[in-house]
């Protein structure tokens, strides 16, 4: 509208030669005022337009937290908590025996579950000893199985682990010895043993002792 109404007025001073110099000045300047108007809010539209349409970085990025709970750690070497039972297991990795179901050296060796953590933490340490000598690395002083490190010299790594496994259950009511538990209920000790005639044990009797 503004420069339509400028063409207008330069069209009627064009009819009146003797003001022509003055007003046309006047009117090229009021032209020039409307285009450079226009240019200026032409120019500023345009970014309001870009920034609306670009997204926000921050606003969009979206920061995800994943939450790991260490049900399983303990501060002790070769123990671990059981996410189910609340017991401490202890396993040692014996990397030098063949593992044939992966079908490659190195293979986890079961020690047994317990209810204390230092228990599982020593049973560790006995059979690191068993396998790797007084040299290896031990949750507590070496000093502390100088009667154990003299027991185990006397058996094969078989017979040791399967002490040290039959050893978790004194927690439990387990003997030390094989196919014997304490009974829950009187207190007595029960004999059993197992896969005898198709069954999954044979019951021996319970006993004072």
């Amino acid at each position: 509208m503004d420069q339509l109404a400028a063409s207008s007025v330069k069209s009627e001073l064009m009819k009146s030669p003797e003001k022509r110099p003055i007003c046309m000045i006047e009117v090229d300047a009021l032209v020039n005022k409307c285009v450079k108007r226009r240019r200026r809010d032409t120019s500023t539209a345009v970014p309001t337009t870009v920034s609306n349409a670009v997204p926000n970085p921050q606003s969009s990025t979206t920061t995800t937290t994943t939450t790991t709970t260490a049900k399983g750690s303990s501060r002790f070497r070769g123990v671990s908590r059981h996410r189910w039972t609340g017991r401490y297991e202890a396993h040692l990795w014996d990397k030098g025996s063949w593992n044939p179901t992966q079908r490659k050296k190195g293979k986890q060796v079961y020690l047994g579950a317990y209810d204390e953590e230092e228990s599982a933490a020593r049973a560790y340490d006995l059979a690191a000893l068993k396998y790797w000598g007084t040299s290896t690395f031990t949750n507590f002083p070496v000093s502390d199985y100088e009667s154990e490190i003299d027991l185990m010299n006397t058996l094969t790594k078989a017979e040791y682990l399967a002490s040290l496994r039959r050893s978790s259950g004194f927690s439990r009511g387990v003997s030390k010895y094989r196919g014997v538990a304490r009974h829950h209920h009187n207190g007595r000790w029960e004999a059993r043993i197992g896969r005898v005639f198709g069954n999954k044990y044979l019951y021996l009797g319970t006993y004072g002792k």
